[in-house]
């Protein structure tokens, strides 16, 4: 048993160089080639995973979670979705149809569902596979809205997301995004395109959206689990704009599968040590570690109730700098939700970069020598002055 990752049978870098894969995915394209190498098998019958809603309207829910049959329809649903999601309809006909499923999750939507199956005998005869992704934390749909209000396309016109898009020549954690914009009377669908770093908010540090019990979560790697994949954030692969897996074998049917497509050549996988796995999401597994015990000492401090998890409360008082960044960071997430309600019911995006800027600012002056905190914070003045 590992102490970050969990069950290790074997962990690995990988790229998928079958079929378009790897081309449509978000990073190696592992994750929807797991599930199809599941069908092809025999092992299940239909996959169970995030994709986007079919007819849905401007403005309204962009995904939800689904169920494919064919590898046509894995593909087709393939990449991640920073979206919130439930698996609540999906497991009443996941329980009404017979089968073997393969199921696609998040750390909590995986514990969640492990948590049913312990009570209800036909949800568990039927899970054939679970495969979690690695995760930062979970988003409102205001983040899909704030990126592509940015990018010219207002919430009550957003048709359609692209969290992942990539762009050739980048490096793989510089990707983009792509909003598709509802037509207009008589018009066609218009889609834009834009790099994801030249868009406010996109900092998965800051927390922009991030639901509250996200702040109390301390599974990074879907350790419920069978295979985990994530993204390759690593020296050696992420120059590589077509994208690398990590992947975190707990099955030994998983692993037979994957070394034995390495062999015939439908893979393209190297030995990883679980030391680089944990290396390449070294972000993740600090906030959720020393982070979290930060957090579960703010919030019994305040009086507040706060779950029972694997790190005690810890105040941290030596160290300034680490508590002022977690606290900013709460700060950020809670104004981001109040900040852009107020911006969309005004129609505004002008509000909502008014209200966070000068928090985003604190947060990055904690990583700023003394003179550039100087020249960020006379660009500031400058810009308040001048009433840009």
């Amino acid at each position: 048993m590992h102490e970050e990752l969990g069950r290790v049978v074997s962990t690995h870098a990988a790229q998928v160089v079958e079929g378009a894969f790897r081309e449509n995915g978000s990073s190696g394209g592992m994750g929807s080639w797991l599930a199809v190498e599941f069908l092809r098998a025999g092992l299940a019958d239909a996959v169970v995973h995030v994709g986007a809603i079919t007819g849905a309207q401007a403005g309204e829910t962009l995904f939800e979670y689904a169920i494919s049959r064919s590898e046509r329809d894995v593909l087709s649903r393939s990449k991640s979705r920073y979206y919130p999601i439930t698996l609540t309809q999906v497991l009443a006909e996941v329980r009404t149809t017979e089968g073997r499923y393969v199921f696609v999750g998040i750390p909590c939507v995986l514990k969640a569902l492990r948590l049913v199956a312990m009570k209800d005998e036909v949800i568990r005869s039927r899970i054939a596979l679970c495969i979690g992704l690695v995760c930062g934390h979970l988003k409102t749909r205001r983040f899909a809205e704030l990126l592509a209000w940015q990018m010219g396309v207002p919430p009550q016109e957003l048709l359609a997301f692209d969290f992942r898009h990539k762009l050739p020549g980048a490096q793989a954690n510089q990707y983009g995004v792509a909003a598709t914009q509802a037509p207009a009377a008589g018009g066609s669908t218009q889609s834009v395109i834009s790099p994801v770093r030249e868009l406010f908010g996109y900092d998965w540090g800051l927390g922009f959206f991030k639901p509250k019990p996200c702040d109390f979560c301390d599974d990074v790697v879907a350790e419920l689990a069978d295979v985990t994949i994530g993204d390759a954030w690593l020296p050696q692969y992420v120059k590589d704009s077509k994208g690398t897996n990590v992947v975190i074998v707990r099955n030994p049917v998983v692993r037979t599968l994957v070394e034995r497509a390495a062999v015939e050549g439908r893979l393209a996988l190297d030995a990883l040590s679980a030391a680089d796995v944990v290396k390449s999401q070294a972000s993740g597994f600090s906030h959720r570690r020393e982070g979290l015990a930060y957090r579960l000492w703010m919030t019994r401090k305040r009086g507040e109730w706060a779950p029972r998890k694997r790190v005690e409360p810890a105040a941290f008082e030596h160290d300034r700098s680490f508590r002022r960044k977690h606290e900013l960071r709460a700060a950020v997430a809670r104004e981001s939700h109040r900040a852009f309600a107020e911006a969309r019911d005004a129609g505004q995006l002008r509000i909502f970069f008014k209200r966070m800027t000068p928090l985003v600012e604190q947060y990055r002056d904690l990583n700023r020598t003394l003179a550039r905190r100087v020249a960020a914070r006379l660009r500031r003045w400058f810009h308040a002055a001048s009433g840009k």
